[in-house]
């Protein structure tokens, strides 16, 4: 491990170096690498320098926290001296506006009240309902493939369509299914624009014509005309005056009306749900069949016993994260691991490594159920994020993924055609490139 004491005292711009970390013309010959394939980079940077690693850059300074205890400490007990107005939500901000996932300070204390009504337990409870129903849908239009001799699915995009369809039922009470296709791939072209931007500290305005901006506003107007059509749809069925809430639509609209959130808003908090609300819950299924395809054991196990869903689902979860990435800033010094962190400097936490921590995690490179079988730890996973800031959605992406896993097993086979590990493209959430073609039969 490099120490301290063999480093510069400080980098330009006068930003002093309190942890150890690469040197610069390291970090620099490499840069290209670290951009195509940043997880093995992060889980490297930690073996090589600790759990507290600082990288060669001066402004902001720039800190990767690896450690189980350290990255509860910056969510959790330090939550206060940090924000989130990085680069990484700034970026993301121009597809979602600013939402419940971007937003910061006064103004997500506020939505994330407005908000809370459409996750409370009874609501959640009724996911339940959508998922069965697209289930249904899935398994009948699955049976006519397979009978007409179509085994081999892209199960990446199957799991996109499934999760948008059921966030349209569930939070916007809309059937997207026929735009599914469309939408996800506006998905996708944006969050991969969002990277590239936080990548590129001199990316253009998006009124600049570049290809990449076109791309980008594209996507965008895509999700937008979406947006559009839900409300379109909604007011015309508005909720009756005293009647209980149906969706978070519902909510957004009676806060819209009683002046707590204008149209632009509106228009964001629905944009970040239709973004968020499927992708992570679409990336995380994706992984749980390949992993199941790579241990076929696991997935019999699975098949004969429905309750083993959700220990499937948590593993999956912490084996690939789809939030592999999490960013703040420090608005104050804070002492993480005995190391100080300057004020205004830059935070990385990545779940993707600390989830392979072997302080918490024994054999942490292996698929292994059981290890959930009495629920997750406090320290050392953090898939949803932690302290105040955990995602809203939590508890119905666990119903929905633990729920659709148990249908998918207890009817289908479902078979990798190839070995070996899956190239993972690591943009804002981790999605399989090139898909995950599979073969699907029906047991």
């Amino acid at each position: 491990m490099t120490k301290i004491e063999n480093l510069p005292k400080r980098y330009g711009w006068n930003t002093p170096v309190t942890a150890p970390g690469p040197k610069g013309m390291q970090m620099l010959t490499m840069m290209k690498k670290i951009m195509a394939e940043p997880l093995p980079f992060l889980a490297n940077a930690r073996l090589q320098f600790g759990d507290v690693v600082q990288f060669p850059i001066p402004k902001p300074a720039t800190y990767f926290v690896a450690s189980p205890e350290g990255a509860r400490d910056i969510l959790v007990a330090k939550h206060k001296q940090v924000n989130k107005r990085t680069i990484q939500y700034t970026s993301l901000s121009l597809v979602t506006g600013e939402g419940l996932l971007t937003a910061d300070g006064e103004v997500w204390k506020q939505r994330r009240r407005i908000l809370q009504p459409a996750f409370h337990h009874e609501m959640i409870a009724l996911t339940q309902n959508e998922v069965v129903a697209a289930l249904d849908r899935l398994n009948q239009r699955w049976t006519k493939a397979v009978s007409a001799g179509d085994e081999i699915m892209d199960l990446d995009q199957e799991m996109m369509s499934l999760a948008l369809e059921i966030t349209g039922n569930t939070l916007f009470g809309t059937d997207l299914s026929g735009e599914a296709l469309e939408i996800t791939q506006a998905t996708i072209s944006a969050l991969h624009g969002v990277v590239a931007r936080a990548q590129n500290p001199l990316a253009l305005p998006l009124r600049i014509p570049t290809p990449a901006n076109q791309s980008m506003n594209k996507a965008v107007a895509l999700l937008d005309s979406a947006i559009d059509r839900i409300l379109k749809l909604r007011l015309k069925d508005r909720l009756p005056a005293g009647q209980p809430i149906r969706d978070m639509l519902d909510v957004l609209l009676a806060a819209q009306d009683a002046n707590d959130i204008n149209k632009e808003q509106l228009r964001d908090e629905i944009a970040t749900f239709i973004v968020a609300g499927h992708e992570t819950v679409a990336s995380a299924l994706t992984w749980a069949v390949h992993l199941l395809g790579k241990n076929m054991n696991e997935q019999e196990a699975l098949a004969a016993n429905s309750d083993r869903s959700l220990q499937v689902f948590n593993e999956t979860l912490r084996l690939y994260p789809p939030a592999w990435l999490i960013t703040r800033r420090t608005l104050e010094p804070v002492v993480v691991s005995d190391i100080e962190i300057p004020a205004n400097s830059l935070v990385i936490l990545s779940p993707w490594v600390t989830h392979r921590h072997e302080s918490v995690w024994q054999d942490p490179l292996k698929f292994n159920p059981d290890r959930m079988k009495d629920g997750v730890p406090q320290v050392g996973y953090l898939p949803f994020g932690a302290g105040p800031r955990l995602c809203i959605g939590r508890d119905m992406a666990l119903l929905e993924g633990s729920l659709i896993l148990a249908d998918l097993y207890r009817n289908w086979k479902i078979t990798p055609l190839q070995s070996g590990e899956v190239p993972i493209d690591a943009s804002v959430t981790l999605r399989p490139h090139n898909g995950l073609p599979m073969r699907v039969t029906a047991r």
